[in-house]
């Protein structure tokens, strides 16, 4: 029995020491998550404000200087004057182009007050009448046309003789490119001189030559 007891033992210490001599395996280390790292936020751009841009004043045109008064313009006259006898306007004509008229190429005449009012002299109003005409230089206004804006005239004498005007004139006739003016300019001074009752065809002449040799 006391055998028994001994092998038994000797057996168990065998095994202790098996056991303890037997290599377990190294474990398996497990993986550590690793951590992303946090991203690091864009800053966000504060956009700049563009600056405000101020409007440039245009400026105020500086005005020109005022230009000397032209000749007053005549006045257009009623068609059918109802004024008391002696108190009639003195007219005078100027062109209308292409107003479809008999004139020159075409066109029409149109006739403006003078300011001024017939006398009991005949000579005088036609006088009167010529001198208002050539004093305007001015080439178109309120929609007509003067051809004698370049010429220099003026009226040295009218004699009025049984219905026969004869009128002498001074200076000089200056006519533009325009072929239909010569014809224009002797339509003017013809219609100025005939509104005057009891008067002709008048008879014009310029620095003692008919006044034709300067119109062609």
């Amino acid at each position: 029995m006391k055998w028994f007891i001994q092998v038994f033992n000797s057996s168990l210490l065998a095994l202790l020491l098996a056991a303890c001599s037997v290599v377990f395996p190294q474990p398996t280390p497990t993986p550590t998550a690793t951590l992303a790292p946090t991203a690091t936020p864009i800053p966000t751009d504060t956009p700049t404000p563009l600056p405000t841009e101020t409007p440039t004043e245009i400026p105020t045109n500086t005005p020109l200087p005022t230009l000397p008064p032209l000749p007053p313009l005549p006045t257009q006259a009623p068609p059918t004057p109802t004024v008391a006898a002696g108190t009639k306007p003195i007219l005078i004509y100027f062109i209308q182009k292409g107003g479809g008229g008999n004139v020159a190429c075409g066109d029409s005449l149109v006739y403006y007050f003078t300011g001024k009012y017939r006398t009991d002299d005949v000579e005088a109003d036609i006088k009167t009448a010529l001198q208002n005409l050539f004093f305007y230089k001015t080439a178109e206004f309120g929609g007509v046309y003067n051809p004698l804006y370049k010429s220099k005239l003026n009226v040295v004498s009218v004699e009025v003789t049984d219905g026969t005007v004869e009128i002498e004139l001074s200076g000089e006739i200056k006519l533009s490119e325009d072929p239909c003016d010569p014809n224009r300019i002797y339509a003017m001074l013809i219609a100025t001189v005939r509104q005057f009752p009891g008067v002709g065809t008048p008879k014009f002449s310029l620095n003692g030559a008919g006044i034709k040799n300067f119109l062609q």
